[in-house]
Order: C-alpha cells, then structure tokens, then sequence
C-alpha cells in the first residue's frame, strides 16, 4: 500500500472493521443478505467442477506440506524446522487448552504488546517477544497458492484469489483470528508507527502506535539462508 500525505496507511481493514468504526458498534454490523435476496447456489459444469476438484487436491498437498515443517510439540507450541522460530499457537489472550485455543484473541496497542511479552512464561520458558515483521510473515500461507507481490515501499503481498482466512495454517494455529497482528519492527520513517500483518488477507502495513490489535509471541533466532 502507498503512504500517501506522510502518513502511514494502517493495515489493511475489513469490511466488518470498517462498520464497527463506522457505527461504533458490532451489533449493527451485519452482511448476510435475507435468505429472500440469496443468490441461487450455481450449479457446475463437468469442466468446472473437475477444475474445483484439481484446486481442492493441489490445496490439500500445499497444506500437507507446510504442515510437514511444523513440530507440533502438544504444550501450546510449534517450531518451524525451515525458520527455526518457535511459536505459541495460541495469539495473547487466548488459552491452551487439548489443542483447541480458547476465549478471545486480546487487543493491544504496540507498546502494551511490547509490554506484555516482557517476562512473558509460557511451556517452560520465559524468553517469548513480539517477533519482527520478516518472522511474522513467514507465517503467512495462502490456500490458492497465489500471492500479490508488496510494492517498492514493502506493502501489500495480499493472497490472490479465493483463499481461504485466516491467511495462515490453522492445522497449527488454531482459532487464530482473522485480523491484524504487530510485529515488533518499527517503520524507519515514522516514529510513531510500526508494521503490521493482517491475517485476514495476508498484507503486510503499518499501524499507529495507538492502533489496537492482536500480537502472538516467538522465540529463538530466525534462520537465515547461506
């Protein structure tokens, strides 16, 4: 996404984020059409419906291998083998609980995310922090296995297509909201904002230091390519 006027755009916003702001309010936020104006299920050719199939079988093998990279050790953590980054599978606010994540994703502004991961003790270790922006979007999966390039600023690199949300594995972060959440990494021109990844398209943006959003917390030191 292009800064436009100095100043950083935040992450990109749902259709219901944007109601919320607008009315204040989630109870007046509401998509559904009347099951009178639903549109008529469309019906398939033989063509098409065999290129659903092909879609669905070459989505099953993406996942399939993603989800080979990840150790699922069944204490509410995962490390990735490719980056060497260790996860909580649950996003801050959530608990753990016979591999289901519970209650609701918490919201924080930047510094109070910081905050919370200082001294934060979770499955026997107390060296969890808000992970980088480069960490963060290793995380990003996209279900068509197709990806809009980031602009020459960085932003953007939305899936493209039909995908499927939240824009990351579910199989090893489940219940994972589909919403933004900071990183750790400061925008180089702005000191008031940070970047950010919205996991309900897989876009990468920044956000104020005063913007509210979920946070997920890593460990370890991410694994460069020689």
């Amino acid at each position: 996404m292009p800064l436009r006027n100095t100043v950083p755009q935040p992450f990109p916003l749902s259709r219901l984020a944007l109601c919320v702001l607008a009315a204040g309010m989630l109870g007046g936020c509401e998509f559904k059409p009347p099951a009178s104006e639903a549109p008529p299920a469309a019906v398939l050719s033989p063509e098409q419906e065999a290129a659903r199939q092909a879609a669905l079988e070459a989505q099953q093998v993406r996942e399939q291998a993603l989800l080979a990279r990840y150790q699922i050790a069944g204490d509410g953590t995962v490390t990735d083998t490719e980056t060497g980054l260790t996860w909580m599978q649950c996003s801050l606010g959530q608990s753990w609980s016979e591999g289901r994540c519970l209650g609701e994703a918490k919201l924080f502004s930047w510094t109070h995310a910081l905050r919370a991961a200082e001294g934060f003790e979770f499955a026997g270790h107390a060296d969890w922090r808000l992970p980088t922006q480069p960490e963060l979007l290793t995380l990003v999966y996209c279900s068509t296995g197709r990806r809009n390039a980031v602009n020459a600023e960085g932003y953007g690199g939305s899936c493209a297509g039909d995908y499927s949300k939240p824009t990351l594995l579910t199989a090893a972060f489940p219940d994972t909201p589909a919403g933004n959440f900071w990183t750790s990494t400061p925008h180089d021109r702005y000191g008031y904002a940070s970047w950010g990844v919205a996991f309900g398209s897989g876009a990468t943006g920044v956000g104020t230091h005063t913007d509210y959003t979920h946070a997920r917390l890593v460990r370890g030191t991410l694994r460069t390519s020689q």
